[in-house]
């Protein structure tokens, strides 16, 4: 078990270290969170400040803090949310799509090459088995009472 805790996360250092140096977030002057965020949104139009939040692993205020800086840049919009109004919708503007467009193109041109020696059942068995994993770590976090 030790290896296989090793080994993922050896690739997810390995991943994190080339999305950092990926050309697009550097030609748009984005730090790497920003382009991360961006993409995310630019995935998931309308979702909230506290989904980015749980989805990034980064806390609150990082992640305000962030989001008011692309939206200072005319890569973000915000309007009041449909069904909560104490929270907010972000969606990307034309060129928060542009940019975000660039960001996933090179996202997935990573994703293709790191994993050109898979097969494409390959590819399907290792995202179902991530996925198990990491709704396992949820319930783990959520502790005995809840899983």
């Amino acid at each position: 078990m030790d290896e296989l805790i090793d080994l993922l996360a050896e690739v997810s250092s390995g991943f994190q270290l080339r999305l950092n140096d990926l050309n697009s977030p550097r030609e748009l002057k984005l730090a790497p969170f920003q382009a991360r965020l961006l993409a995310v949104i630019g995935r998931r139009p309308g979702c909230s400040q506290q989904e980015l939040a749980a989805r990034t692993g980064r806390d609150k205020a990082q992640v305000a803090r962030t989001i008011k800086e692309l939206k200072a840049r005319g890569f973000l919009a915000r309007s009041a949310h449909a069904s909560d109004w104490r929270s907010h919708s972000l969606t990307v503007t034309a060129e928060g799509e542009r940019a975000s467009a660039l960001i996933s193109r090179d996202r997935a041109a990573l994703g293709i090459e790191t994993t050109l020696d898979l097969t494409p059942e390959e590819r399907r068995v290792m995202i179902q088995a991530l996925a198990k994993m990491k709704r396992r770590l949820v319930a783990v976090d959520a502790g005995p009472e809840r899983s």
